[in-house]
Parts: C-alpha cells; sequence; structure tokens
C-alpha cells in the first residue's frame, strides 16, 4: 500500500492583512502532494510572526502552533482509528467542524445542478435544465434530502423507478431516472457517493409506436379551409412543418436568412438543432415552399401551447383519427421521405439526428408500400395466379 506524506507548515502572509496591519495564521497542509490551507483564529502582525517563530526561545506564538500541530497529530490519530480516508478534505473537515463534515443528498444535487446552471443557453437548453429540478423534487419525495449521500441505496433507486412508473410511461420515468443516474454518477467520481445505487437497475427504452400521417391526411388538412384566420395559420404551420420536418422550437426560431437555395432553385435550411446543436440540413417539400411564399418567408409567430391546442380543433374539422400534436408533423416528415425511398443516412441529417439509430425510430413504411415492393421484387405474376 502507497504511504501517506503529510507536511505541515504556518504562515501569517502580509498581502492578507487588514487597515490596522494584522493577518490571519494559516495552517498549511500538504497531502501526498495536493495542497490545502486552514485559516486559524487568531491573527498576528506578520513581521511579528516571522521574527517570533525564528527565535530558539518559546514565546506566545510558537505555543500556540505547537498547541495546533499537537491537535492535528490527535485528528489524524483518531482518523485513522475509525477508518476515515487521509487526504486534505477530510483533515480540513475534521479541523474545522471536529468530524468529516456530514454530506447531504441535498448537497450533491445543489453542486450538480449548480454546475448545469452556469451551462444554461451556453451548451443546455432552459428545458433540459428545469427537467434535472423536476427529477430532483421528484427523488426527495422518496428520500429526505438532509439524509446522508450514503442513505441513497440500491432499495432507494429502485422505490425511485417505481415511483416514476406509476405516474408516467416508461420513456418519461427512465428520463427522470437518468437525470439522478446523472447526478449520483458526479457524485462518484467526486468520491461522495462510494457505490453506485443504479447497480442491477437498467432504464431500457420501450419500444414506442410513431404516429405519423399518410400523404392523403396531409392533403385533406392542407386543402381544409377553417373559416377562422387564426386557424388557417395554424393548418399553414402544421403542413410547413410536415413538409420540412423541423420540431417546433426550431421552426420558431426561424428567420429570413434561415432559406437558402441550391443551383436548381431548391429551398433548405442548414442549422444547429436548438434541443441538441447537431446540424441538419432540410429539405423544403412543395407544400411548404407554397406556404414559406404565402407568407413572404417570415412564418407567423405562436406558443407551442397555443399551436397544439388548435391542432386539436383542426384535427376535429379534418376528422383526423390519428393525435395531431406539432411533432407528429416531424414524424410525418421522416416518414414521407422513407416511404419515397430516401435512404435512411440522408434522413439523419435532413432530421438532425446524430445517428441512424435515432432515425430508426420514423422508419415505418406503409402496408402498400411493403405489398408493393415485394411485388416489384419479384414476378408480379405469382401473385395473381396462385390466389386463384
Amino acid at each position: 500500500m502507497k504511504s501517506t506524506t503529510l507536511n505541515v507548515s504556518f504562515y501569517c502572509r502580509p498581502c492578507k492583512a487588514s487597515k490596522k496591519g494584522l493577518a490571519p495564521i494559516e495552517l498549511s497542509l500538504i497531502i501526498n502532494g495536493e495542497r490545502a490551507y486552514i485559516t486559524l483564529p487568531r491573527k498576528e502582525y506578520p513581521e511579528i510572526f516571522k521574527k517570533s517563530i525564528g527565535m530558539k526561545k518559546t514565546n506566545p506564538i510558537k505555543e500556540y502552533l505547537e498547541a495546533t500541530r499537537g491537535r492535528l497529530n490527535d485528528i489524524i490519530t483518531e482518523m485513522m482509528d475509525e477508518g476515515i480516508m487521509l487526504n486534505t478534505q477530510t483533515l480540513s473537515e475534521y479541523f474545522r467542524y471536529g468530524g468529516v463534515k456530514r454530506y447531504t443528498v441535498q448537497m450533491l444535487f445543489d453542486e450538480y445542478i449548480g454546475l448545469l446552471k452556469n451551462r444554461v443557453n451556453v451548451d443546455l437548453t432552459p428545458r433540459s435544465y428545469r427537467k434535472y429540478e423536476l427529477s430532483r423534487d421528484k427523488f426527495y419525495t422518496i428520500i429526505s434530502p438532509n439524509s446522508p449521500v450514503g442513505s441513497i441505496t440500491n432499495t432507494v433507486v429502485a422505490e425511485y423507478m417505481s415511483m416514476l412508473k406509476r405516474i408516467f410511461n416508461t420513456p418519461t420515468a427512465n428520463g427522470y431516472g437518468q437525470r439522478v443516474k446523472t447526478v449520483l454518477k458526479y457524485g462518484m467520481s467526486k468520491g461522495i457517493v462510494k457505490t453506485n445505487p443504479f447497480m442491477n437497475i437498467h432504464l431500457r427504452k420501450d419500444i414506442t409506436h410513431v404516429e405519423f400521417l399518410t400523404e392523403e391526411e396531409i392533403t385533406r388538412i392542407k386543402d381544409t379551409d377553417m373559416y377562422n384566420e387564426s386557424l388557417n395559420r395554424m393548418r399553414d404551420l402544421f403542413v410547413f412543418q410536415a413538409s420540412c420536418g423541423l420540431s417546433y422550437c426550431d421552426m420558431a426560431a426561424l428567420e429570413p436568412n434561415d432559406y437558402q437555395y441550391n443551383e436548381t432553385g431548391q429551398i433548405y435550411i442548414h442549422k444547429k438543432r436548438a434541443k441538441t446543436g447537431v446540424y441538419f440540413t432540410s429539405v423544403v417539400l412543395p407544400d411548404g415552399v407554397e406556404i414559406l411564399k404565402r407568407y413572404d418567408f417570415q412564418l407567423p409567430k405562436i406558443s407551442n401551447q397555443k399551436y397544439n391546442a388548435a391542432l386539436k380543433f383542426i384535427k376535429s374539422i379534418c376528422q383526423i383519427e390519428k393525435p395531431l400534436h406539432t411533432h407528429i408533423a416531424r414524424h410525418s416528415y421522416a416518414t414521407r421521405c422513407l416511404n419515397l425511398g430516401i435512404r435512411l443516412e440522408v434522413v439523419a441529417k435532413l432530421l438532425g439526428h446524430s445517428s441512424t439509430r435515432l432515425t430508426q425510430h420514423y422508419a415505418k413504411l406503409l402496408e402498400k408500400n411493403i405489398i408493393q415492393e415485394v411485388q416489384d421484387a419479384f414476378n408480379s405474376s405469382i401473385f395473381t395466379q396462385g390466389g386463384k
């Protein structure tokens, strides 16, 4: 086992002197090359401190330092007897508080979420940050925030996941669980959490059935007059989404100078996704181009809540049986492209996915396309002969 090296010294630095000339005496600890300072309650004039420790005769300052050193040695002995790891953090805490500081569940979450807060609007959206706060709040219903971090056991995590799955669907519950797992992994990396509470608890994602609209359903919405100016605008936004595949937040952020043209005049959009920062290249289909021209490339701005509320009315008016929300338009664009034979890798770039694994989520072929492809692959006569 590697031996522990410890160096103890004292300072009274002029740079820390007050207006009266007094500076705090500092205890310097170096353990295995790592340094920490502890400010002692006594203050002295730096020049007197320097002169006093250089004297051969005993004096009040030397006696104070020796008493401090003796106390430090007693603490180290206690820590070794209690099996507490000796490092600058634990020794400093024991010296200051009379024992190793009790690290609570709240302290762990506050520390990690505090780091996330500094990243908001840099590489983290406010919405993603808020999800960590919500996950923390749900976790506090299972374990008191004032409990020591060591109280977060495998049983506590299992109870947390069970509670989540009673009130949320599996993907949402796993999202909450994954964020708590991230906080605990941070605690493990810092040596605060000693064991992995998520051991043998797997956050598997269920296969989700992805709804999308057929061409006939999209055309029905596009051609229906809602007899209401506001609903007509919402209809146009939805058809545009189904013609470009943008998420609501990416569509809402569009400006006229975001639209680009290739050499044939095709309109496309090349930007970073607000959610992930991954670049996408969305090729706008003819229906979407028509809408862009109708609004002079300045699409209406509306909140996601009002937009989805309007889509419920449009669903009823157009007699659409499937749920109608902003993301089903993105699903529909991806499925339209895949059903037209566009390769999965290309659709991934259209949507701004970092891998085709995400795009496979949308790869839902229409039943008639499946039948047609098999008929095209084989001699169609075998289908017309055998059934008669």
